[in-house]
């Protein structure tokens, strides 16, 4: 009587690619430029994550087009759209030369729609949001706001002044207890456990509590247990009343180059009337936010 051979009970082969993060970048402007452009590339090379970028040539408008001039706008349309399409070779040395792999991609259309279609594939997107306000409206209509809140995934929006000489060394995360601010944490944990330091502001009520935005209502075990060692802190009472400017402050002072926080936690009608500490930080800030609604 033979006995049956040995069980082979060895751990599956990990494949190489199953933990590759994917980033998309926005590209609103030909040749690629800015602080969006640098911030991406950091964080790409920080996580070792393949990087794509998506340049949209938007439609005009046909409501507001005399018929006679359609052609000569869809030929317009066509040659940007050669045009950057021809940019790709550019992208593709800019990898190489920071030993990165990714795509050029050009897009016909609603930059929103396009940016939070493709959103469902990358792990994050990053956007840079102009410091004129041309890129985005004040009250948080523009297209990066617009784009947060379509897209099913974490925004890093980088403002066009930011200096972006470091990236995720020093995270201050501002934490409320929300369903946004939990989707924010969630989105950056990637880039939590690469943080050589990261600080909680924990600005929860203690009405939050119950919500279980979290599987584990303590913040600070639940990054624990991701692997992140947090130093957390309550956000002090005197700034509930303008937390936005508090946190900005907190930035400067502690010298941190990333802040984590969820997007409208109220509506933005609330935001537009009553003001709040997204607005304020998308208008004011000079610190690049990794934001989710």
């Amino acid at each position: 009587m033979t006995s049956d051979p040995p069980i082979d009970r060895a751990v599956p082969a990990v494949v190489p690619w199953a933990m590759l993060l994917e980033l998309l970048v926005h590209i609103a402007r030909l040749p690629p430029q800015g602080a969006g452009l640098r911030a991406a590339l950091a964080i790409a090379a920080r996580l070792g994550a393949r990087l794509d970028a998506l340049h949209v040539v938007d439609l005009p408008a046909a409501a507001y087009t005399v018929p006679e001039a359609v052609p000569m706008q869809l030929d317009a349309v066509r040659q940007r759209a050669n045009d950057a399409k021809a940019v790709a070779g550019d992208w593709a040395a800019l990898l190489a030369s920071r030993h990165l792999e990714g795509k050029w991609r050009v897009g016909n259309g609603d930059t929103v729609s396009l940016l939070a279609h493709a959103s469902a594939g990358y792990d994050l997107i990053v956007m840079e949001r102009s410091s004129t306000m041309r890129g985005d409206a004040p009250v948080g209509f523009g297209v990066v706001s617009r784009t947060v809140f379509a897209s099913s995934r974490g925004v890093l929006v980088v403002p066009e002044a930011a200096p972006v000489e470091t990236l995720g060394e020093h995270v201050l995360v501002a934490w409320s207890g929300s369903r946004e601010s939990a989707l924010a944490v969630r989105s950056s944990l990637p880039m939590l456990r690469k943080a050589s330091r990261v600080t909680v502001i924990d600005g929860s009520r203690d009405e939050d509590v119950g919500t279980c935005a979290l599987p584990d209502t303590d913040i600070c075990g639940w990054l624990d247990s991701h692997g992140v060692k947090a130093d957390v802190r309550r956000l002090d009472e005197k700034a509930f009343a303008a937390p936005g400017p508090a946190l900005l402050d907190m930035a400067h002072a502690e010298g941190a180059d990333l802040i984590v926080m969820g997007a409208w936690g109220r509506s933005r009608l609330s935001e537009m009337v009553l003001g709040g500490t997204t607005r304020f930080l998308f208008m004011q800030s000079d610190v690049p936010m990794l934001v989710a609604h």
